[in-house]
């Protein structure tokens, strides 16, 4: 069975051909990059060692699938070679420990977290934590309902069943207080498929936007707002950066350059994949995630709505990754309180924007 997620443009020239490539030769991104490209990446799914490389250690906060689409653009192509870097990713997942812990144990040098109340929490007990930047301005987070009965705003939330697991409960109750509203639902406990949802034991599925909407979609031939409805947290007044890169503060007075150069590859990675999401869903499918057992179309599918979380106006004036720190100590840490977070750092300590300023040196792209 695979394994899914719960609640959780100018090109260059490189670019260009290497799409291209992909593309007109019609088989998997494995195979069209095997050679010099792939040389680059170790079966582990780790840019090959070498003697005069900087080994950067990378935990992840999931397994490794479609989140990190463009980490595996960038080591599939050699771009972190190309940065004279060896990069170990570490899977995560439901039986791993949680990337803070990873690099607070000096286990890892940079962490990959999709959830910002977690990482925050860590830096308020004393972990000197900083965030170099976000690849999705928006959490994919979010709740799926059938079109017949749909939510669509926190007042629709009144009275409902909803579907999912234990720790959706401060976020749903964050979603009643910010908007006003008596808190007045029941938590049904159930895994991450959409069956649940569609045998109507619940109103609404706890749901990451990337995948239960994707499944409705392609295995059950439903249409987005025609037969289901799909709203992010955002969109209920819960805003939240997610796949965050962070490091602690002595790894960036010591190697900061090494920061730099794997950013720089990194974006390079997660520009191609706004691109065209196809290769790296590719990847993923054959070979970082082989034995997740994914679909193809459904990675392919997912990317494409991932990408829409990648972009806002900040992005698009300074360049992608970019944090802004009033919409964290704002909106952001609004939602936090609301879900009875009370320690939380000082926003303007939390981010590093020194590393992407050097990447871009002005510029939007790479």
């Amino acid at each position: 069975m695979p394994i899914t997620r719960s609640s959780r443009q100018n090109e260059t020239a490189q670019t260009w051909s290497r799409r291209r490539l992909l593309k007109s030769a019609g088989v998997t991104g494995a195979a069209v990059l095997g050679g010099g490209l792939l040389s680059a990446c170790s079966d582990a799914g780790s840019s090959q060692a070498s003697p005069s490389k900087d080994k950067v250690r990378v935990s992840l906060g999931w397994l490794k699938d479609l989140e990190f689409a463009g980490f595996w653009n960038a080591d599939a192509a050699g771009y972190y070679a190309e940065e004279n870097l060896s990069v170990e990713f570490q899977g995560g997942g439901p039986n791993t420990p949680d990337t803070t812990s990873l690099l607070a144990n000096g286990q890892a040098d940079i962490g990959v977290h999709a959830n910002m109340q977690i990482l925050l929490q860590a830096i308020a007990r004393g972990n000197d934590f900083k965030m170099v930047g976000a690849a999705l301005q928006t959490n994919p987070g979010g709740l799926l309902s059938l079109a017949s009965d749909p939510v669509r705003e926190p007042k629709d939330l009144a009275g409902a069943k909803v579907l999912g697991q234990a720790g959706a409960k401060p976020q749903l109750n964050a979603i009643f207080e910010l908007a006003g509203l008596k808190r007045d639902y029941e938590l049904v406990p159930v895994g991450s498929t959409v069956d649940p949802l569609l045998k109507k034991r619940g109103k609404v599925l706890t749901c990451y936007m990337t995948g239960q909407p994707v499944a409705l979609e392609l295995k059950h031939k439903m249409k987005p707002d025609k037969d289901f409805v799909a709203v992010t947290y955002e969109e209920l007044g819960l805003p939240a950066y997610a796949t965050i890169v962070y490091c602690k503060q002595g790894f960036l007075k010591e190697r900061g350059d090494v920061m730099e150069r794997f950013m720089r590859a990194t974006i390079r990675g997660w520009q191609e994949n706004l691109e065209d999401p196809e290769p790296a869903a590719r990847l993923v499918v054959d070979k970082y995630g082989a034995d997740l057992g994914l679909d193809l179309n459904e990675q392919i599918r997912g990317n494409e709505i991932q990408n829409t979380f990648m972009e806002n106006e900040l992005t698009r004036q300074k360049g992608l990754f970019r944090m802004d720190v009033e919409r964290l100590s704002g909106p952001m840490y609004a939602g936090l309180r609301a879900a009875g977070i009370k320690d939380l750092p000082d926003p303007d300590k939390v981010v590093d924007a020194g590393v992407l300023d050097a990447v871009y040196r002005g510029r939007t792209r790479l």
